[in-house]
């Protein structure tokens, strides 16, 4: 096969990003807060309250550990993106070979697919509150009705992400401010309930807000198994939570857009809006909950606390978090199983996946977003570890760079066996725990990355590939040609003028709600009121935004924000 007739053949999910569609800061803020805006946040934000560390480990702790995280997806992920313009996932078949590849994505898909059924679960909690179901205690369901409810919502998004991932994907991104809102709302509504039912009396100064945090949200105490837990475990826990992400790189397929990798810091954007406020603020609810309802905050689930502190305004923010977490979760985890199973359709293998996904979600174990995020990086990071070993190291010590994907092997065992070593580290920490989980990806990142320096060397990483070198530059440099050749083909995209108007009033419709807010706060309307008002502003909102976004899909216009062109073409790309 000649080179032309190679680079025709190659799949577009294959193609670097043309030079037309790099794009700069201002789309990826978007992008991030919409994808680190979602329902795990207000499980994750509980969770830290029982923690067992003050208010100053937590405030100090996340801001560190979150700075981590933004420095990792800048000089890790970012980089690696722009140097190649390739998804990881195309990457991995030059270094892991194909059959490897396909394996890694069942493994990711498999992960991905216990995130989604998280998602339904969540926004489950949200209806159960509504119809009065009770709360689900065991991992197992216990009610008939939570399993009608989580059918239903998975039923639904897995029709949505069979059929209309486009528009919703634009809805879901279009969601994030009123989250972000609902989460601003969540703190300053909250805290005077906090102060009433306590008793505290007035904040006149930081050291009364911080004394009113450590005696009441964050208690500094031993957790059940007599483990005190400091600033240092808060560090750990903020960075290791988007190890998938980050370290293990899975934001190639989105940071491959960026112009520079220097773009990787709007991840902070996520890191600090998401994991920072809307953790501290999803805290402070669940804590005032739990007094108000005089229930210990792990018997209590989303739909429970934000209805106790927000009434149906909350209850709506746990349904659309949970329904933007897990659609395009839906979408990816499809598109990563289609890989494998070629002979079905995107839309069969939606609903099948969707029906395995739900029926998981049934299961309350499955809310425990904190638990599936961290052993789905653990799972994963080994590969992004010998990636960047192959990336950055292998130059650099005279090793050859793609040497698996020049000896034609479809499976690259120096990896597999990296790999291997790497959950079986991780499998030896779960049993032993000689240091807490939130420290075991550190160690088990340069096990995996050192492990594979040693066997690739031993396996052929050290011969030189002249020739096939030389042939597999000439193709990278024919195959961006041709990508940037076809981007030019695409017409200049833009927006409505009337989606424009819609998405005005939306935002008008955001201010008022935040006004009102302020007033509640600051007693000068009834908590009772705001939450009724509240839940108005909220359906006038997505009104409006909703009918923007259906008359730029209808006049088939995808506006000049890569938000969700890029979120689709990540999935796209598994």
């Amino acid at each position: 096969m000649n080179l032309q007739e190679r680079v025709r053949r190659t799949p577009r999910c294959d193609w670097p990003v043309a030079d037309k569609e790099q794009s700069g800061v201002g789309n990826f803020i978007g992008l991030y807060g919409g994808e680190h805006i979602a329902a795990t946040e207000f499980v994750i934000g509980a969770t830290l309250v029982q923690y067992g560390c003050s208010a100053s480990d937590i405030l100090i702790g996340l801001l560190i550990g979150n700075i981590l995280a933004m420095l990792t997806f800048t000089f890790l992920c970012a980089t690696i993106a722009t140097d190649t313009r390739l998804t990881l996932y195309t990457y991995l078949q030059r270094i892991l070979g194909d059959k490897l590849q396909k394996f890694y994505n069942v493994v990711w898909g498999v992960g991905f697919s216990m995130l989604g059924a998280a998602g339904i679960g969540i926004s489950a909690t949200a209806i159960r509150r509504i119809l009065s179901v009770p709360i689900q205690h065991q991992w197992y369901p216990t009610n008939i009705k939570f399993i009608l409810i989580v059918l239903v919502l998975g039923a639904v998004i897995t029709v949505i992400a069979a059929n209309g991932f486009e528009a919703v994907a634009k809805f879901a991104t279009t969601c994030v401010p009123w989250m972000i809102t609902l989460f601003f709302l969540g703190i300053i509504c909250v805290v005077p309930q906090l102060l009433a039912i306590t008793g505290f009396g007035p904040i006149q100064s930081i050291g009364d807000l911080f004394r009113l945090l450590n005696e009441h949200v964050w208690v500094a105490q031993p957790i059940a198994d007599g483990q005190q837990l400091g600033i240092i475990h808060v560090i750990g826990f903020a960075w290791t939570c988007n190890v998938a992400w980050h370290f293990a790189l899975n934001d190639m397929s989105i940071l491959r857009y960026a112009k520079s990798y220097k773009v990787g810091l709007t991840s902070g954007v996520g890191m600090f809006v998401g994991h920072f406020f809307a953790w501290i603020s999803a805290g402070i609810m669940g804590a005032t909950a739990s007094i108000l309802l005089s229930t210990d905050l792990s018997a209590l689930d989303s739909g429970e606390v934000t209805f106790a502190v927000l009434g149906y305004s909350g209850l709506l923010a746990v349904i659309i978090a949970g329904w933007t977490t897990a659609n395009p979760t839906f979408y990816r985890v499809t598109l990563s199983l289609n890989t494998i199973f070629k002979k079905y359709s995107h839309k069969q293998v939606t609903f099948i996946a969707g029906t395995l996904i739900t029926i998981a979600a049934c299961f309350p174990i499955m809310q425990r977003a904190a638990d599936i995020l961290t052993y789905l990086g653990l799972a994963v990071e080994g590969v992004g570890a010998i990636c960047i070993a192959e990336h950055y190291i292998f130059p650099k010590i005279g090793y050859t760079r793609y040497w698996n994907l020049y000896r034609k092997k479809n499976v690259n065992m120096a990896a597999l066996i990296s790999w291997a070593i790497s959950i079986l580290f991780v499998v030896i920490m779960i049993v032993t725990r000689p240091i807490h989980q939130n420290f075991w990806f550190i160690p088990n990142y340069f096990v995996a990355m050192f492990s594979y320096i040693i066997l690739a060397g031993l396996m052929g990483a050290r011969e030189k590939y002249p020739e096939e070198e030389k042939e597999e530059l000439a193709y990278e440099k024919a195959l961006q040609e041709y990508a940037n050749e076809q981007a030019q083909k695409n017409p200049n995209e833009h927006v409505p003028m009337v989606s424009k108007c819609l998405r005005f009033a939306a935002y008008v419709d955001l201010a008022v709600l935040v006004i009102t807010g302020i007033t509640c706060s600051t007693g000068h309307m009834d908590l009772e009121f705001f939450q009724s008002i509240a839940f108005v502003f909220s359906l006038i909102y997505f009104i409006c935004s909703g009918a923007a976004i259906f008359i730029a899909h209808r006049s088939n216009v995808t506006g000049s924000e890569v938000s969700a062109k890029a979120v689709r073409q990540s999935a796209s790309n598994i």
